[in-house]
């Protein structure tokens, strides 16, 4: 899928724009830790639902997605259904000295350890690292998103600059056969009460192509509702 950066509005200028995106981190943060722990686990299997149908549905067969971190939407039951699917999990470790991510391969959950800001993240002495093909579609966490692609992460740009890793990945002839996806479909993953109206962005953030929440997927021509079809 190719972002659809056309028919999103860039914001106003930058000062105003970093202040716009501060008040909406700081109330999109108390909103997702106000939910009860009950309601985490259900809200999240059902979006995990959704998502793994959206997956079913393209014949999706390699994802990277994230490990949830803090009142993050659980992607834990997404990782356990690809798995008994036989579809490969890449999972991101983040590199503080240039905020940016390396892929590995993950097989089971006791190949992660505690990261560089205390998140579950693959360990290099255990887990194959997995950079010579781009994944299908990458799952992205966030703390608010709309439905026209915009998303708000935690403002370090790592997966801003892994779409453009990933986007001149897909473009190197020597690692993908012809025929081959030339895009990788970028998703954001969230419960319905991170989702507002328009996100603040800016030029350098990633337009994503689509949304799964509890409630169904929004992509960019289709909107799916119904998460029948996965147990």
């Amino acid at each position: 899928m190719l972002p659809f950066e056309s028919e999103y509005q860039i914001g106003p200028p930058a000062k105003q724009q970093r202040q716009l995106k501060q008040q909406l981190r700081q109330q999109m943060s108390k909103r997702r830790d106000a939910l009860a722990e009950k309601a985490r686990q259900e809200l999240s299997f059902l979006a995990c639902r959704h998502a793994a149908q959206l997956m079913e549905q393209r014949g999706l067969q390699r994802m990277l997605v994230y490990v949830p971190f803090r009142s993050e939407l659980d992607s834990r039951p997404l990782v356990e259904w690809a798995w008994g699917a036989g579809i490969e999990v890449l999972v991101p470790r983040s590199i503080p000295r240039d905020r940016s991510m390396e892929l590995y391969l993950l097989r089971s959950w006791d190949q992660l350890v505690p990261g560089a800001y205390g998140i579950l993240e693959p360990d290099p002495a255990v887990a194959e690292r997995h950079e010579d093909a781009a994944p299908d579609i990458v799952w992205v966490p966030g703390l608010a998103f709309d439905r026209k692609g915009g998303r708000l992460g935690y403002g370090g740009g790592y997966y801003d600059r892994l779409h453009d890793k990933l986007n001149r990945l897909r473009q190197d002839p020597e690692r993908n056969a012809p025929g081959t996806s030339k895009s990788t479909m970028w998703m954001g993953l969230a419960y319905e009460i991170q989702v507002v109206d328009q996100v603040p962005m800016d030029r350098h953030d990633a337009v994503l192509d689509g949304l799964v929440t509890n409630e169904g997927c929004t992509t960019r021509n289709e909107q799916h509702t119904e998460g029948e079809g996965w147990n």
